[in-house]
């Protein structure tokens, strides 16, 4: 198992938000976290990348209980996170913000370009601007300019909360659609918090979380068809 998370609990100051939540991820998979606002989707993310302190409960990287290992720590064991907002500096060119995903990267100057020319492939209207400002990007060419700053760290697992979030439909299928094909071409393993239950087309299995809590759980095939996914989703 990659990434086991076992009755976590957290907050900020002293309000608990998690109340004992657990999943787990195994290599190669997509998982997704759904959850409407309040649910604790955000606060999961960060109490396992160590944004937050692990207040009771354990998270579990590769064999490795975390316990209160530094986020940069947690980096360098392979643990990515794409936060809420993108994150991208804005004055800044399509290849200088790529360039700053790579301060953990330690294998060489050819295997970045080798990186960086997959993911161009991939992402071919960010290789038109590699030149350009991130400010003259579209909102979704800005996601996924954040997305490939992330996946050139090379992570074992890629958290990403909320790539969907301000994005028109189309393009929210074409970044789903493109975790898919990161994680054919390099093997990656995604965690996905999102609120939007579109993501259930592309993810293994799902976690549904209700005011931080576990509330169902199972393969994204299942669920999209279940009422229990509607009833635990509009909280009925």
């Amino acid at each position: 198992m990659l990434l086991e998370i076992n009755d976590l609990v957290s907050g900020y100051g002293r309000l608990e938000v998690l109340h004992g939540v657990s999943l787990s991820v195994e290599e190669g998979e997509i998982v997704s976290v759904l959850g409407a606002n309040g649910a604790g989707k955000t606060t999961l993310l960060r109490a396992i990348s160590g944004v937050l302190d692990t207040w009771s409960g354990s998270v579990v990287l590769d064999g490795e209980n975390l316990g209160s290992l530094a986020i940069e720590r947690r980096a360098m064991r392979g643990l990515g996170h794409l936060p809420e907002g993108r994150g991208i500096f804005q004055n800044l060119s399509v290849k200088e913000n790529l360039e700053l995903g790579l301060g953990l990267r330690t294998d060489g100057a050819a295997a970045v370009r080798r990186d960086r020319d997959r993911l161009f492939d991939l992402l071919p209207a960010l290789a038109e601007k590699i030149g350009e400002q991130a400010s003259s990007l579209s909102g979704g060419q800005q996601q996924m300019l954040a997305l490939a700053r992330a996946m050139i760290t090379r992570p074992k697992l890629l958290m990403i909360d909320e790539l969907s979030f301000g994005l028109a439909p189309n393009l929210v299928d074409q970044l789903f659609e493109l975790v898919v094909d990161l994680r054919e071409e390099g093997g990656t393993t995604f965690l996905l918090v999102e609120q939007n239950a579109g993501v259930l087309e592309v993810s293994d299995r799902t976690y549904v979380l209700r005011t931080g809590n576990n509330d169902i759980s199972g393969p994204s095939a299942e669920l999209r068809a279940s009422h229990d996914l509607v009833r635990s989703y509009l909280g009925h």
